[in-house]
């Protein structure tokens, strides 16, 4: 996307969300750090600007991020319907894709007009009036730090530490390849302002329960090896949920565990939703583009994070993302 054009799209967001007197701010479904901590950065900054401000994802919060929600959880999907006629603008946060709102989809068509999204992810559908996408943003916490700059309302501690969480959990810690200058500057603003990383850190990725790492263990008992090592597979079925008592919720990042292995470069994990429902994830170290894998069958992500779901048999998906990948390495001369 053209520079111009994303500064155009940003000045649209900036005046719709100034403009608003009420906001509905949307997380996806399955949410992760990112959305959840834009989400609630967006909502409680609205609120100490003095605009009226409502949350909503339309699915659990991994128990890892109930740190962020002490006193207000956010709200489900069945308060959409009147929420969406009520509120001046809806706000769609890294997400522009109808199939990530699961059951909202319907209702939210029915109002693009007054949605603003704000997302970092290649561009796909066209969801809303107004919808900022910046790709080269590390997280859509960063483009909503920008936003709330740009707006001149309140940040305190409260949003530096969404944000944050947002932006530690899209960069790996600042260990992935997305890690760019803006990030950093912000981050180094955030701990000014009191945000105490060691405390994060421990929030996010030391709360393990004992059934998930039960699960980690299933999951690596199935890893496969193709393409000269260099492609790996993994698989998480229901009778692996059963077995352990882990959640669906604690499968968050389980497939950068394959990239531990020197040769890999490219791993699909393939977990079983329940139901018929399949959700894979992708991950690439740089050769292979995992947003093209996923984009052909439905799916769409970043170039080394992506990811789609599918009502195929899980087999039968797994040999079609297997072949798909071996082609990408094939193609990039690996």
């Amino acid at each position: 996307m053209c520079e111009t054009c994303s500064k155009n799209e940003f000045e649209s967001a900036r005046a719709a969300l100034a403009a608003a007197r009420s906001l509905l701010v949307i997380a996806h479904c399955r949410p992760d750090g990112d959305t959840l901590g834009s989400m609630l950065a967006l909502t409680s900054s609205a609120r100490a600007a003095g605009k009226a401000a409502h949350m909503m994802v339309d699915d659990d919060v991994p128990a890892k991020y109930d740190f962020l929600f002490p006193d207000e959880r956010p709200l489900r999907g069945g308060a959409l319907p009147d929420l969406a006629e009520s509120v001046d603008r809806i706000v769609i946060v890294d997400t522009a894709a109808l199939a990530q709102l699961d059951s909202l989809a319907p209702v939210l068509a029915r109002h693009a007009g007054k949605i603003v999204v704000i997302d970092h992810h290649t561009p796909g559908e066209r969801i809303a009036a107004v919808q900022w996408t910046d790709t080269s943003a590390a997280a859509a916490g960063v483009m909503v730090a920008q936003l709330l700059a740009a707006l001149g309302w309140p940040v305190g501690l409260v949003q530096a530490e969404a944000l944050m969480a947002a932006v530690t959990s899209d960069t790996g810690w600042f260990r992935f390849a997305n890690t760019n200058p803006p990030a950093l500057r912000l981050a180094a603003d955030w701990l000014a302002m009191g945000v105490r990383l060691e405390v994060l850190y421990a929030r996010l990725f030391q709360t393990a329960r004992p059934q998930q790492l039960a699960l980690v263990a299933r999951m690596l008992g199935t890893l496969e090896l193709f393409h000269h090592d260099r492609l790996a597979a993994m698989t998480l079925r229901q009778a692996d949920f059963a077995a352990t008592g882990a959640r669906a919720d604690e499968t968050e990042n389980l497939v950068n565990e394959a990239l531990r292995i020197g040769s890999v470069e490219a791993v699909i994990l393939l977990v079983e939703n329940g139901g018929a429902q399949v959700r894979v994830n992708l991950r690439s170290r740089e050769a292979v583009d995992v947003a093209a894998v996923a984009r052909a069958l439905g799916g769409g992500g970043h170039r080394r994070a992506a990811g789609l779901r599918s009502n195929e048999p899980l087999d039968a998906l797994k040999a079609r993302l297997v072949a798909a990948c071996q082609a990408a390495l094939t193609e990039a001369g690996l």
